[in-house]
């Protein structure tokens, strides 16, 4: 009886959208009412992208986080 193949899976590594935080370069923090802005930092499903994924500093995802999410509250940005 022949053995059976084994599949590895494929991890690809998503590249971030930049390399640099852009509120850093622009010198602003992310806001809520701003919510075409946000939108680039969700997924088609709405999930909020790591920061990795985003290319955000750690000082800003956590405030994008904060603003998402408050912009969801006001259903500005679909859940």
């Amino acid at each position: 009886m022949a053995a059976k193949k084994k599949f590895k899976k494929q991890i690809r590594k998503e590249r971030p959208l930049s390399t640099k935080c852009l509120f850093c370069e622009a010198k602003k923090d992310p806001d809520y009412k701003n919510y075409a802005d946000l939108s680039k930092y969700l997924s088609d499903r709405g999930r909020i992208f790591s920061r990795e994924r985003s290319g955000v500093c750690s000082k800003h995802q956590r405030k994008l986080a904060s603003e998402v999410k408050r912009a969801r509250f006001l259903a500005l940005l679909p859940y």
